[in-house]
């Protein structure tokens, strides 16, 4: 895992609030950049990546359309990051925090973890209770 900083930045080009993150690469990382300005897409923010001094290209002040993934099918560990990042912009004090979308978004993300984490994880046939039950040993009988 490697270390990225998110930047806030509104339109008078002001950092309004940084965010330390771990991510795989930085592909992972622009994702949770990207799925986190979705979130608050009714403020008016760009989000800056960086990794160190180095900025990782891909980021603007514009929506992500072309590039947006469907977060909803991410998995649930990516998920649960975005949640806390989501959850840190609501409680940060700043315009940011007043987004309606933000909490949509949040509370969205908390249903379909949930939901995730309430699905079996492997499927398989569907047996009843009399086939799931161990055969009866004989042994009792001789």
């Amino acid at each position: 895992m490697a270390w990225y900083r998110m930047y806030f930045v509104d339109r008078l080009q002001q950092v309004r609030w940084p965010y330390d993150l771990h991510a795989e690469n930085d592909a992972h990382a622009l994702i949770l950049a990207h799925a986190s300005q979705d979130a608050c897409a009714d403020v008016q923010i760009a989000v800056e990546l960086w990794q160190g001094a180095r900025r990782i290209a891909g980021t603007s002040n514009r929506r992500p359309e072309a590039i947006r993934a469907n977060w909803e099918e991410l998995p649930v560990d990516r998920q649960e990051t975005l949640l806390r990042i989501e959850e840190a912009l609501l409680h940060s004090g700043t315009m940011i925090a007043r987004s309606r979308r933000l909490r949509e978004r949040l509370n969205s993300l908390r249903n379909e973890i949930a939901h995730k984490k309430d699905e079996p994880t492997t499927p398989g046939p569907t047996r009843s209770p009399e086939e799931a039950a161990p055969p009866p040993t004989h042994s009792a009988l001789h």
